[in-house]
């Protein structure tokens, strides 16, 4: 279903580990995976990640939340909501520049909201 932006996503971004579509209780309803990694896990451990900062911009009257970020030494996480209800996890390497993920991940924003409608 979304193996065509996984693969456009790939060619833009040489330094992609995986990109995951995840629903919001954690469950991955699809994944592309170029280095193992424990990407089952993230997802479910950043979904929980994702309800507090939920809960947080609720509490501060922040608004919606559209991205999280975290750089690590050894790889890149980004949180990108796509709709109520779904978020894509992209995992990069270290040298991967973020600025151009989002950009590429953003580009394709309607894309993923077209399939998951």
């Amino acid at each position: 279903m979304f193996e065509d932006i996984f693969q456009q996503l790939e060619q833009a971004l040489p330094g992609m580990l995986a990109v995951a579509v995840v629903a919001d209780d954690g469950i991955e309803i699809e994944s592309r995976i170029k280095t193992e990694i424990p990407h089952e896990v993230m997802s479910a451990e950043l979904n929980g990640a994702l309800r507090n900062l939920k809960r947080l911009r609720l509490d501060l009257e922040l608004g919606s939340l559209r991205e999280v970020i975290i750089r690590t030494e050894k790889e890149n996480l980004l949180l990108f909501t796509i709709t109520e209800g779904f978020f894509v996890l992209l995992v990069t390497t270290p040298a991967e520049a973020t600025g151009k993920a989002r950009y590429e991940v953003q580009r394709r924003a309607h894309l993923f909201m077209q399939l998951l409608s």
